[in-house]
């Protein structure tokens, strides 16, 4: 559960008690919570700051979940989404399993069940992020510890950032909007000072681990 300190969560719930209540809860547990109650400004949220996890409900004031979580997945394939619904929807579920949902919950939930939802969320990043291994490059999530050959680098916040979210995206291109939201969250910063992070970061290690996609951002070069 450690895991969920260092992460933000986007929760789009139209109801506006049962969100509150919520909120505060999951404010003990993780490190930001964003929540809104329309689809517009969960988009507008995740575009604009670092986002880890979303919970959302299905129907909200301006229009369908699904479609909503259908445009993040055009974004990321891989951030968990837990649906929350105040009765089961076949049709819903139908929909969605093309869409890799990571959970399915009726509301409201329990306690007990809304912290086993977070034992399992904290356990996927625990899965994902432990020791990244390439060649004679190591990298620790835990420890936030880059090694090659056994020998410590120096790393700058915002390069741990960068290469946490290229490692956690290996299989896929990071865009510039991607490494925006990750690195920068709110702040706008342009492609020149992304172009400069990764330059800096490129000439501490002795291989060429990530490649330029152009005009997109960059991709992890691994088995090259």
């Amino acid at each position: 559960m450690d895991r969920l300190k260092h992460l933000n969560l986007l929760f789009l719930e139209d109801n506006i008690e049962y969100a509150k209540n919520t909120t505060e809860f999951l404010e003990i547990y993780l490190k930001k919570v964003f929540h809104t109650t329309t689809i517009k400004d969960a988009i507008k949220l995740y575009d604009e700051n670092r986002i880890d996890i979303i919970i959302s409900d299905i129907k909200v004031d301006d229009g369908n979940g699904l479609n909503f979580i259908k445009s993040i997945r055009k974004k990321d394939k891989d951030i968990p989404i837990v649906v929350l619904s105040a009765h089961k929807d076949e049709d819903f579920l139908f929909q969605a399993i093309p869409l890799h949902i990571t959970s399915y919950q009726i509301k409201p939930l329990s306690y007990s069940k809304f912290l086993a939802l977070l034992k399992e969320l904290a356990s996927i990043f625990d899965s994902l992020h432990t020791v990244f291994e390439y060649k004679n490059l190591s990298y620790s999530f835990k420890k936030k510890l880059l090694s090659i050959d056994g020998e410590n680098i120096k790393l700058t916040n915002k390069e741990i950032l960068f290469l946490e979210l290229m490692i956690r995206n290996k299989d896929s291109v990071v865009t510039n909007e991607m490494v925006q939201r990750a690195v920068w969250e709110n702040k706008f910063m342009s492609d020149s000072a992304i172009k400069n992070l990764v330059f800096r970061l490129r000439k501490k290690l002795p291989i060429e681990l990530f490649s330029s996609v152009t005009s997109l951002g960059y991709k992890l070069s691994l088995n090259q």
